[in-house]
């Protein structure tokens, strides 16, 4: 595209998003919290860990923690930072980068891991469910677990 006087368009840049994830683990079952979601315009379901971006001037394992008690108002502990991985991804129909801060947490309050589902509203005040999924259920029923690598991560 170009402007009116024939120069090419401005677009803004691209942007990597830096972002933080819970992983936790029901000690029940060996279930693992995600969140659903899907891509309407692949017509893909999927599953994420719950979190979100890391805030200017926070660390990962403070923006985990801001991002549960947001999203699910709970308290976790950060046990350990299990690794950091990249997402490159395209999700309704837009271009999405992430380096993406895998941590290994747990509820403080431990009434939350006998719950099947946990219904949760971002930001924008979307609801969506979080249930306790099963990496290798999940594949063999064609359903996507995201960021790219996270099942390997999770079976270690």
């Amino acid at each position: 595209m170009a402007e009116p006087d024939g120069r090419p368009k401005w677009t803004p840049p691209l942007r990597i998003r830096p972002i933080s994830l819970a992983l936790i683990q029901r000690p029940s079952d060996g279930g693992w919290l995600a969140v659903y979601g899907d891509d309407s315009r692949k017509r893909q379901p999927f599953y994420r860990p719950p979190g979100g971006g890391v805030e200017f001037g926070e660390s990962s394992s403070e923006a985990v923690r801001r991002e549960m008690r947001e999203e699910f108002d709970a308290a976790i502990e950060a046990v350990k930072l299990l690794g950091v991985t990249e997402n490159i991804f395209t999700y309704e129909g837009s271009p999405g980068h992430e380096i993406v801060f895998l941590w290994e947490c747990r509820f403080v309050d431990e009434h939350f891991y006998a719950l099947d589902e946990i219904v949760i509203a971002d930001d924008d005040g979307n609801r969506a469910p979080a249930h306790w999924i099963h990496p290798d259920d999940l594949a063999a029923r064609g359903i996507a677990l995201y960021p790219d690598g996270l099942p390997e991560i999770l079976r270690k």
